[in-house]
């Protein structure tokens, strides 16, 4: 199991591809050994595809804008293929589609086509949870989260530790209901103790990494990404706070010798 970053937390920093290159290579000087690829601006898949190369730092899931999944599918297929990113993820479902049961319905409709085409392609397809997921029911029994998990066999899912606990649930009891097969990557994510239950480094809130990354490795995680969604905004920037997660985490998830 790897230790890695996921961009997004440093987003303000891939707006160039000099500016890109840098955090690739402060991510690697900071001790991670990975990155999910996201929130970024530029463009072009090759230079992307350099700058990894370049820092050492594989891309193993990206979170790609839905209008690309549905209607590029193919481009999208190609630049994971020549970034060499086993994982297409998106980031959660549009607002249009929040409405219980009709709009979770609508939504596997609309992205099984695209999800086919990847999977057929030999890429994996991702979803990541937030917290509305687990608020919104699909039925008396169920949360729409539920309903994605039953419901779309073949795909991965996106554990996020913040968000599930935000909507009020147990994150191991959610690890364990995506299970083994489709949980390739987890986000970890704190929650800060305060009445906001604001986003925090991980160590700095009330979640449990150690019990979680034992959970983690009995059902065969392969990437630990670290988000913080809000951590420009917290004390020393976003690197700081990436950086305080990872002093946090490196003891609880020891580098392969």
């Amino acid at each position: 199991m790897k230790l890695g970053a996921q961009l997004y937390t440093v987003h303000a920093h891939l707006t160039t591809p000099e500016d890109m290159r840098d955090i690739f290579f402060k991510m690697k000087e900071i001790g991670y050994e990975n990155v999910q690829l996201s929130g970024h601006k530029v463009t072009d898949p090759e230079i992307i595809r350099d700058i990894s190369r370049e820092s050492g730092m594989d891309i193993v899931i990206t979170h790609t804008p839905a209008d690309r999944i549905l209607n590029d599918t193919e481009a999208v297929i190609a630049e994971h293929k020549l970034f060499g990113c086993p994982v297409v993820g998106l980031g959660g479902m549009a607002k249009e589609y929040r409405t219980g049961a009709e709009g979770a319905e609508k939504f596997v409709a609309d992205f099984t086509p695209a999800v086919e085409k990847i999977r057929a392609a030999g890429l994996q397809f991702a979803y990541h949870n937030h917290a509305f997921e687990l608020e919104t029911p699909y039925d008396s029994e169920r949360s729409v989260f539920d309903y994605l998990i039953e419901t779309c066999k073949t795909w991965l899912f996106t554990a996020d530790t913040y968000w599930i606990k935000k909507g009020g649930q147990d994150v191991e009891t959610y690890l364990r209901k995506i299970g083994s097969e489709r949980l390739t990557n987890v986000h970890y994510k704190d929650m800060a103790a305060d009445e906001e239950k604001s986003i925090c480094a991980c160590g700095d809130g009330i979640l449990d990494f150690a019990h979680l990354t034992k959970v983690c490795e009995e059902l065969g995680v392969e990437n630990i990404l670290v988000e913080q969604d809000n951590a420009s905004k917290c004390e020393g920037g976003d690197v700081a706070q990436i950086t305080r997660s990872f002093a946090h985490l490196r003891p609880i998830i020891p580098m392969e010798k």
